[in-house]
């Protein structure tokens, strides 16, 4: 009997191993995603000053008008037969 619980109590420990090292690399491998996606060092500011520009307009809004489809009437009904149970 002990035996037994000894071998279950090895292969819960294998069970959590396992599952430790899986969870182990997929946040390692986010995160080295993560870096590699990560913008390198900012650009070198100009020293120099630039003159000043003209005076921007705000953006206008726009408005889009939509229409919904019209659909046509299903007609391609058609009358109803008529069924007669003589022989």
């Amino acid at each position: 009997m002990t035996c037994l619980l000894a071998s279950t109590l090895w292969g819960g420990l294998y069970l959590f191993i396992i599952f430790a090292l899986c969870c182990a690399a997929v946040i390692g491998f986010k995160i080295l995603q993560r870096r590699k996606d990560a913008p390198k060092a900012p650009p070198a500011a100009p020293t120099e000053e630039e003159p000043p520009q003209k005076e921007q307009k705000k953006p206008r809004e726009v408005y889009y008008i939509v229409e919904k489809k019209k659909r046509k009437p299903q007609s391609n009904f058609s009358s109803p037969k008529k069924i007669s149970f003589d022989d």
